[in-house]
């Protein structure tokens, strides 16, 4: 449990909860900065590359009570994700950005794409047999 100062006794207080949440979310903020989007220049062989990313970062918070009573409570939750997206090279021909193709992901879209066409040939093929 996060703590703020302390009271008039030299007790730890609790944050408030709302409090806490909110610097959860903001941390998760920070790790979407541009440090993440893009990675340290590497140099070799005459040729500078930059490594870029795609940061999705989502965040959901949300509470609750009996109206007229004190009883309540409240929560939240919050993600982040990065994935390469393209490699930035600078040599002596200039500078370019080339793609990270993820043969995974358009293997599955393929997939989906085939599974989806087959059903639906089947069904247009079951609608016109006759009953």
């Amino acid at each position: 449990m996060d703590m703020t100062q302390g009271d008039a006794h030299g007790q730890p207080v609790p944050a408030a909860p709302w409090e806490t949440v909110l610097e959860r979310i903001d941390r998760l903020f920070d790790a979407a900065g541009p440090h993440s989007v893009f990675a340290e220049p590497r140099s070799a062989g005459g040729q500078t590359i930059i490594p870029a990313a795609e940061v999705i970062v989502a965040a959901g918070v949300g509470g609750g009570g009996d109206a007229g009573s004190a009883a309540g409570g409240g929560g939240g939750g919050g993600m982040t994700q990065t994935r390469p997206v393209a490699v930035i090279v600078v040599d002596g021909d200039g500078v370019r950005v080339e793609p990270v193709v993820d043969a995974t992901k358009l293997g599955l879209a393929a997939l989906t794409a085939l599974g989806s066409m087959a059903f639906m040939v089947m069904r247009m093929f079951r609608a016109r047999k006759p009953s």
